[in-house]
């Protein structure tokens, strides 16, 4: 064989043989073979497995004449018979159960911050201190609705006066005694901006 013959063979194989490994890539790229869905034999990717919430679960939203969520619990959407607003990110307001307030806050509500099951009073016994959970890190929704938390308090703050109640770093409020027992009292809003 002559190298003229060769010569006109090279570049019709170099275009076969680059067209070859491009087919090589794409099949590796997708996990199968070109012109292949997945199969049984095939190898395709694992999703990624969902962290594990560390926050406690957050229940669905209280329905109409629903007991009173207990200290602990956490349920989305409002008290029942409270008007929400998106002008403050938390409320507070006493629950029908004695010695349990309910802490109001708003954002994500697949991540929702939450508030502590217990608060206890300031060093100067002049508040009472509600801790807050910081929502889970992602991924959230991107809603703003609010979820609602149930807090036991000292014995002696709901004693029918009003009581200045702190949310972590979200403010305070003063919140005013129940109108009547087995009833909540109104949700009063932390001022925006704490």
């Amino acid at each position: 064989m002559t190298a003229r013959p060769l010569r006109a063979l090279r570049g019709p194989l170099l275009a076969g043989a680059a067209a070859a490994l491009a087919v090589l890539v794409t099949a590796c790229a997708s996990g199968g073979s070109p012109g292949s869905g997945p199969t049984s034999g095939s190898s395709t990717p694992a999703s990624p497995s969902p962290t594990p919430s560390t926050s406690p679960s957050v229940g669905p939203a209280p329905s109409d004449g629903a007991a009173a969520p207990a200290p602990g619990e956490h349920a989305r959407g409002l008290p029942e018979g409270a008007e929400g607003t998106f002008d403050s990110p938390a409320g507070v307001a006493w629950s029908p159960t004695p010695g349990v307030l309910l802490v109001v806050t708003y954002g994500s509500s697949t991540c929702p911050r939450l508030a502590e099951a217990e608060a206890g009073w300031d060093d100067a016994h002049e508040a009472v201190v509600v801790g807050m959970v910081e929502p889970d890190p992602g991924p959230c929704t991107m809603d703003y609705a609010p979820t609602t938390s149930a807090v036991a308090v000292p014995p002696d703050a709901d004693a029918g006066t009003p009581v200045t109640v702190r949310l972590g770093d979200l403010g305070e409020v003063e919140v005013s005694p129940r109108a009547k027992d087995a009833t909540a009292g109104p949700v009063v809003w932390v001022p925006a901006g704490g």
